[in-house]
């Protein structure tokens, strides 16, 4: 009895060695992970801040002292700057804590984008044909209605 015991405690341990769920490193509950740290990620916050305002305030400060002559290519090198502006800093948000969470984020939802199935195109026609006949059938049946209330409304006023 106790040598069919021991044998069992004996798998049991293997078993849970070679799991790779025992591998697996498990967060605390309540505890956030953090990619930067506070004073970089609040830096890395402010600097993105200031180039956005950076590029709002720009573009508008500029648009308003444009030259009378302004060419094409000075109004595409404005507009051209304050796109790269406002990229260069949601690319700094990128790197904040927030920014590290919304990249796992999309990669786990891309992840479950490819878990999809998708129908057929014979399924999709086809479900996209009963949607047809079902509006088509509740909208005359509030055509009838329509009719009906009217009829009544007109006999009743006159």
């Amino acid at each position: 009895m106790s040598e069919t015991t021991s044998k069992n405690k004996k798998v049991e341990t293997a078993t849970a060695k070679a799991s790779p769920v025992s591998k697996v490193k498990k967060q605390k509950k309540g505890v956030k992970e953090s990619y930067v740290s506070a004073p970089l990620n609040a830096a890395l916050w402010i600097l993105s801040a200031v180039l956005i305002c950076g590029a709002i305030f720009g573009n508008y400060y500029y648009a308003n002292y444009v030259l009378i002559d302004e060419s094409t290519l000075q109004r595409l090198a404005r507009v051209g700057l304050v796109i790269v502006t406002i990229v260069a800093g949601l690319a700094v948000l990128l790197f904040t804590n927030k920014g590290h969470e919304m990249l796992k984020f999309g990669s786990e939802s891309y992840t479950e984008l490819l878990k999809v199935v998708w129908p057929t195109r014979q399924e999709a026609v086809q479900t996209t044909f009963i949607v047809f006949v079902a509006v088509s059938v509740v909208s005359l049946f509030l055509y009838l209605c329509d009719v009906v209330f009217l009829q009544i409304v007109r006999a009743i006023t006159l």
